[in-house]
């Protein structure tokens, strides 16, 4: 958008922390393991196949940034089908051979947009009596790295990339190998589904795999009863943290009581977490900043001392001991910024809710402040931003949060990727869920 408009937005808070509930390792679950086969396929609705062949070897590599990791490692492959009836839940699990040298803290791995440490990850206990890893590999070298669920009659790809960590010296990582194969650990089975996120919304909503028209306000005048009935409801995308799932068109079963207030479900972060959007007005004429005089104004924070990318998100802590709020790196805060968090701190954080307070329920997770550009420059007076591009130009909103420092020219120190409690929603959730900026629907 042209940065001298000034926002008029609702309250959005992240999420509630929704637990993920430990698998069992036991006999029911079905092993889809990397062996030189491409395929392996059970119970005749359930299909995995593994585009990469046998097993993965890092060897002769450098340390790498993540941000270098993710645009220079060319991915493992691994596509499911579920043509089951019913909604598969699965782990991707990243089986370490014995030989390996590398140790984990200096191995970086990634389903998604988001590395992490594979020392970090969930590592499969060494007691489970599964018996299912690959020869060569031990349940006490098998991490999970990610957790998420394919609905019925759907395909998805599990893309995995692993580099040697940038901060790795030489010492510690030169004539070093890491080899490992990739399974997928789930059931095929009527089990009920593991992840809280599934069960919560799943059973009321099957994921619906069409690709939405985004030109198209939905529903609208013209939209057939049938059209509302089929096409409102959850489908799929994905953000910087992995699988999402998002609530489309005339939603009315997805009002959540919490804290003493309304909510409705939004959509699925791809952490798993959920996320809520308060359902009603706190101050419908809060503008973004009040001072718009510069590019930097549409920044949730400006002026940081460092960009707030995904490798190095800036991130807004509260204390609930001191009530408070601190931003690292530091930076301005946007008038809005200030706004919801001294709502935040007034009018949530401290309610009681089954014996503890509002904040120990609610997730710190990303929130995208867009400040890519997409045409123009600031010499020319005039910056149309990413969103403008993606939702007005090319009619494909996305989840995910572009580096600020990538594109354009030069480093932007305003707006970027942030780690929130409280925030807004923004263009491309509010494309998704059903609005249109493009004539005659807007």
């Amino acid at each position: 958008m042209k940065n001298n408009k000034k926002l008029i937005i609702g309250i959005l808070v992240t999420s509630l922390v929704i637990s993920v509930a430990t698998f069992s390792y036991a006999l029911w679950q079905k092993y889809f393991t990397q062996s030189g086969e491409n395929t392996t396929t059970t119970a005749n609705c359930f299909n995995v196949t593994y585009t990469g062949g046998n097993a993965v070897t890092l060897t002769g590599v450098v340390p790498q940034t993540d941000e270098e990791g993710m645009q220079n490692t060319k991915p493992y492959e691994v596509t499911i089908t579920n043509s089951c009836p019913n909604t598969v839940v699965y782990n991707v699990v990243l089986n370490k051979s014995k030989s390996s040298t590398l140790t984990d803290n200096h191995v970086k791995v990634t389903t998604g947009a988001v590395p992490k440490l594979l020392s970090n990850t969930e590592k499969i206990p060494t007691n489970t009596s599964s018996g299912q890893v690959p020869s060569g590999y031990t349940n006490g070298t098998s991490n999970i790295i990610s957790k998420s669920f394919v609905g019925p009659n759907e395909t998805k790809k599990v893309k995995v990339k692993t580099w040697m960590d940038n901060a790795t010296t030489t010492t510690e990582g030169q004539n070093k190998t890491f080899n490992y194969k990739v399974s997928i650990e789930t059931t095929a089975t009527s089990q009920t589904p593991e992840l809280e996120s599934v069960n919560i919304l799943g059973k009321n909503y099957p994921v619906i795999t069409a690709t939405p028209d985004f030109t198209k306000g939905f529903p609208n005048s013209n939209t057939s009863e049938d059209d509302k009935k089929n096409l409102s409801g959850l489908y799929q995308s994905y953000d910087d943290d992995g699988d999402t799932y998002y609530f489309r068109g005339a939603v009315t079963n997805n009002y959540v009581d919490f804290a003493g207030k309304t909510w409705r479900i939004l959509r699925i972060n791809g952490d798993g977490t959920i996320r809520l959007i308060l359902n009603e007005n706190l101050n419908e004429t809060k503008a973004f900043n009040t001072t718009y005089s510069g590019y930097q104004y549409v920044g949730y924070t400006r002026d940081n001392s460092s960009p707030c990318t995904n490798a190095s998100p800036c991130k807004s802590t509260y204390s609930l001991s001191n009530n408070s709020f601190t931003m690292t790196p530091s930076g301005t805060p946007s008038d809005i910024k200030n706004y919801l968090e001294n709502w935040y701190q007034e009018s949530l954080a401290r309610i009681e809710v089954n014996g503890k307070k509002a904040d120990e329920y609610i997730a710190t997770t990303t929130f995208c402040n867009d400040t890519s550009y997409g045409s123009g420059t600031e010499d020319t007076g005039t910056v149309y931003y990413g969103p403008r591009e993606r939702i007005v130009t090319n009619k494909k909103p996305s989840l995910e949060c572009p580096d600020p420092t990538k594109q354009g020219s030069g480093t932007r120190n305003y707006g970027g990727v942030y780690k929130l409690k409280i925030g807004l929603i923004n263009g491309d959730e509010l494309n998704m869920g059903g609005y249109s900026w493009n004539s005659p629907y807007a």
